[in-house]
């Protein structure tokens, strides 16, 4: 019979005009309409469900509904930026139209673009607090305005270096570069700073400019220069990363540390002699010059005093760390990256609880090779039957799995025309094809159809020569990953991966691969361990072959690596005490605790050895090294921290934790580096030096004798 239909209707309306086909309306009810519902309305009726928030199906008055916006985003980044700027300053105008409903928009992009203008405005004001603590730092320390401005000359010489770089190496800006430029500055001006330390030390004992500036660069710039190689070494290591921010990351530092000893010892060296040359004699104030000595003088006179207590409180310590490392987990949370009052993220959160039928991430699995079979085919069938029992694919309103293959579209066109059935000679109950010839010939069919040539399309490829070769079956899954209190992303990612891996059939001689952004993000965070591991390896043997190839000595380059060791053990067990993870910013912790406690290692290791080789007094040379280079350290680890210390104020919480950490890890180093290395030292130097004839004095020489010591076999 023939149906004419209204201009407009709804679900509602088809419900209520819908009569079984088996019980025919009187004739004498002509205004009566029979709806004969198809399978078209049910899919109608689901797919219209998908767009309305779930309390519909209860209240039959949705409080929300959707649209999906599919955008065509760029690979450059600047003109993504500046297409989802446009979107939701259109989305606005929209709003602002209507005063019964409210417009907002969510999704990647969306968060994507508020995330990167929140760190915008975060470190517009993070870099000039780094730069103001630096020279806050500086001055409180030298008292000079060209103290504070020559280091900050040579710093900022070397990112524009770097920065110039990453344009020339098309490197983008990502989270994780965040840390660089704290990084940068505060290990950059270590540099500066023992230069400035040693050359106002060597002014303080009467030398002039060039006297100064020359021994400064002698006697600091080997240990400099060790520290910059080592250092090097260690943020190359995250070359073996299997994520690629991460090994940008480790490249930008290995080459921004390079700049910054490069414009230490070059730009700032000549210009610090350049404004000191003409003057014949340059007054360092006794009090000045050794308040910060004195200071650690004393703090050596204790160190010396209370050794058997440094080392049974350091190893107790070290005990401890150590069971908390050997427990810290591996993970990646998602909502750790998320700024807390975010209108997207919270948006997105509404969006996930009240429209669990619609997601934007998908899974794939991509079946390659020959497709057109009854196994393969089959196997597809079975895997979407699989879907119904996994608990993180996404549902539609009747409660069936949202996905889609070329098996979805049989089904579908079966039921829109069921002549096919028997056409290609299927099975009524699977709808699978009883012979394989049959099922290209129905692959053939719907690549032809005017109704289902494009979806299929996109489910099957042909190659060359007309074989099907490949086809993919689309899993939409509903992780939700805005609300925090419900989320457990790690744990979630597990489920997935399983429950994925565990629906796979047999689909005959094809190759078979899982992939989409979750499965992405789970390999990520599977790889991290081993991607710490290797590059903290590669990092800790790289090191040590250079200190001693440097030092010509086995043992003394592998005591040199013993505060780094330690410095690592104890930030993986704080990390793991103040529930911290290793995730993919703070997975570099290792790495970056040997690239920075190798420097301060470094230079009280060089110090000491100085000292014990030209004045051969043992406790003399531990004395000058906590005194001395100690107190450069100081200034340099004052500084760094407190940089670091900016990033608490960073808008997403992993750069914070990250700033944390990194301050810890500075903190970490230097205590290891001043109170326990020098005593390791003196330990192993009586041991070797007995041989050679050296004093082994139990009282501390006094600073003439240390000062003639050196001048004469440097004079000699």
């Amino acid at each position: 019979m023939g149906i004419s239909l209204p201009d407009s209707f709804t679900l509602k309306d088809i419900d209520e005009s819908w009569v079984n086909a088996d019980i025919a309306p009187d004739r004498g009810q002509s205004d009566n309409i029979l709806f004969i519902r198809t399978q078209l309305f049910d899919e109608m009726k689901v797919n219209i469900l998908s767009f309305l928030s779930k309390d519909y199906v209860e209240a039959k008055k949705p409080s929300a509904g959707i649209i999906i916006l599919p955008l065509n985003i760029s690979w450059d980044y600047q003109q993504s930026l500046d297409l989802t700027k446009n979107l939701i300053n259109k989305i606005e105008e929209i709003d602002d139209v209507y005063d019964y409903i409210k417009v907002k928009a969510t999704g990647d992009t969306v968060i994507s673009y508020q995330l990167n203008e929140v760190t915008m405005e975060a470190n517009q004001i993070i870099i000039p607090l780094i730069f103001i603590i630096i020279i806050a730092v500086l001055f409180i320390f030298f008292r000079r305005a060209s103290y504070m401005v020559l280091p900050l000359i040579a710093l900022v010489v070397s990112l524009i270096w770097l920065f110039g770089t990453m344009v020339l190496l098309k490197i983008p800006f990502t989270t994780m570069s965040v840390a660089i430029i704290p990084l940068l500055l505060g290990l950059g001006v270590d540099y500066s700073v023992h230069l400035s330390h040693n050359y106002r030390l060597e002014l303080s004992n009467g030398k002039t400019p060039a006297q100064a500036i020359k021994r400064s660069i002698l006697e600091i710039g080997t240990a400099m220069f060790l520290a910059m190689i080592t250092t090097v070494i260690a943020f190359l290591s995250f070359l073996s990363a299997s994520i690629p921010p991460l090994r940008d990351l480790g490249l930008l530092l290995g080459l921004g540390i390079f700049y910054t000893f490069i414009t230490a010892i070059t730009l700032q060296a000549a210009i610090r002699y350049s404004i000191d040359r003409k003057k014949k004699n340059i007054k360092i104030a006794k009090r000045e010059s050794f308040r910060l000595n004195n200071f650690m003088g004393k703090l050596a006179q204790a160190v010396l005093t209370h050794q058997k207590t440094i080392f049974v409180v350091i190893i107790l310590i070290t005990i401890i760390a150590g069971v908390g490392a050997s427990q810290i987990k591996t993970g990646f949370d998602l909502n750790s990256f998320l700024p807390e009052e975010n209108q997207a993220i919270e948006i997105l959160g509404d969006l996930e609880e009240n429209f669990p039928s619609v997601s934007q991430y998908q899974e794939y699995i991509l079946l390659e090779g020959d497709v057109a079979n009854l196994k393969t085919l089959n196997g597809i069938r079975e895997t979407h039957e699989n879907f119904n029992d996994d608990t993180l694919v996404s549902r539609n309103a009747d409660n069936s799995p949202v996905a889609d293959s070329i098996y979805t579209i049989i089904y579908q066109a079966i039921n829109n025309n069921n002549s096919i059935i028997k056409e290609f000679d299927l099975d009524e109950n699977t709808f699978i094809p009883k012979k394989d010839k049959d099922v290209k010939l129905l692959f053939d069919y719907l690549w032809d159809s005017i109704e289902y040539g494009i979806q299929t399309r996109l489910a099957i490829q042909k190659n060359d020569y007309g074989n099907y070769n490949t086809a993919i079956i689309r899993v939409n899954v509903n992780i939700q990953t805005a609300k925090r209190e419900e989320a457990d992303l790690d744990k979630d990612l597990k489920i997935l991966d399983e429950e994925l891996n565990e629906d796979l059939e047999d689909y005959g001689n094809v190759k078979v691969t899982i992939t989409g952004y979750w499965s992405i993000t789970n390999k990520i965070t599977s790889s991290l361990t081993e991607s710490q591991i290797l590059s903290t390896g590669i990092s800790l043997i790289l090191a040590s072959i250079v200190l001693i190839i440097a030092y010509k000595r086995l043992t003394l380059g592998i005591i040199a690596m013993i505060p780094v060791i330690i410095s690592i053990v104890w930030i993986l067990g704080t990390m793991y005490f103040i529930g911290y993870n290793l995730d993919v910013l703070t997975i570099s912790v290792t790495s970056l605790t040997i690239g920075i406690g190798v420097d301060y290692a470094i230079h009280a290791t060089e110090r000491f050895r100085l000292v014990a080789d030209k004045t051969g007094n043992i406790i003399a040379a531990l004395t000058e090294t906590i005194s001395k280079t100690g107190g450069a350290l100081l200034i340099a680890a004052l500084t760094t921290i407190l940089g670091f210390g900016m990033l608490i104020f960073a808008p997403m919480p992993p750069q914070a934790q990250f700033g944390i950490i990194m301050l810890l890890t500075i903190a970490f180093s230097f205590i290891t580096s001043v109170l326990l290395l020098p005593l390791i030292l003196a330990r192993w130097a009586k041991w070797s030096k007995k041989k050679k004839g050296y004093i082994i004095s139990t009282k501390p020489a006094d600073e003439e004798f240390i000062n003639d010591s050196l001048n004469n076999n440097k004079a000699n």
